[in-house]
């Protein structure tokens, strides 16, 4: 008896996407059944989610903002929950995914990494023991990257929510190879690559299965 969970990837011919679909392959776990893109005749694309005949539990969606309707849209029609990570999402798709969190399970984090969350909650624990009134985030970042990230955005709301304290990002794009950087005092975080990144999100997929419709889940929230 197969018990993985099974999942469907939006965005699989991506940096992420790839290197997760390569993981499940050898997992205990979890599966990709299917995947969906803009043009690669192996996989659906995005005008043939209604023939998507694979059965699934999770959907991952790590695209483009403008196939970002549609995902969230089969996610509810199909009930099945979604764990976003496509970025540069507007106003109106935030309010989307929000309400859609009242229907569907829906994972929407600033980060996706496990060593990233443990970054973030000693940031915090240095804000608060901290005499400054004003915290400094320095991140570096692939010369691709879009800044300032969703992590250094997390970190900045999580400071403020539980410290009042400002945190000033500055934001520089040095590498040719794909590292995200960020420094705080004497704290600091690097991660390369994408593979802990989709191995990352393959765990994620296997805590959201079977979680009810209650609002956003982030990392935190999860392993609370």
């Amino acid at each position: 008896m197969n018990n993985k969970v099974r999942i469907l990837w939006s965005g699989i011919t991506g940096r992420t996407g790839k290197e997760a679909y390569e993981l499940a392959k050898q997992s205990k776990e979890v599966e990709i059944v299917a995947g969906v893109c803009r043009n690669n005749s192996d996989f659906y694309n995005y005008d043939q989610l209604d023939e998507i005949k694979e059965e699934f539990d999770v959907i991952v969606d790590f695209s483009h903002k403008d196939s970002f309707y549609k995902m969230l849209n089969f996610a509810l029609k199909v009930k099945k929950p979604i764990i976003i990570g496509t970025s540069g999402l507007d106003e109106e798709q935030v309010k989307a995914y929000e309400e859609a969190s009242k229907i569907i399970p829906v994972f929407r984090g600033g980060n996706f990494r496990y060593k990233v969350k443990e970054f973030i909650d000693s940031v915090v624990e240095y804000a608060k023991q901290t005499k400054d009134s004003e915290i400094e985030l320095v991140e570096t970042h692939y010369k691709t990257k879009k800044i300032p990230s969703e992590t250094a955005k997390v970190i900045a709301k999580r400071v403020l929510d539980e410290t009042g304290k400002i945190v000033n990002i500055k934001s520089f794009l040095e590498y040719d190879e794909l590292i995200n950087d960020w420094r705080v005092g004497n704290l600091h975080c690097r991660v390369i690559g994408f593979k802990e990144l989709a191995s990352d999100i393959l765990k994620i997929a296997l805590l959201m299965k079977d979680k009810n419709p209650d609002g956003l889940y982030d990392l935190d929230r999860l392993l609370k």
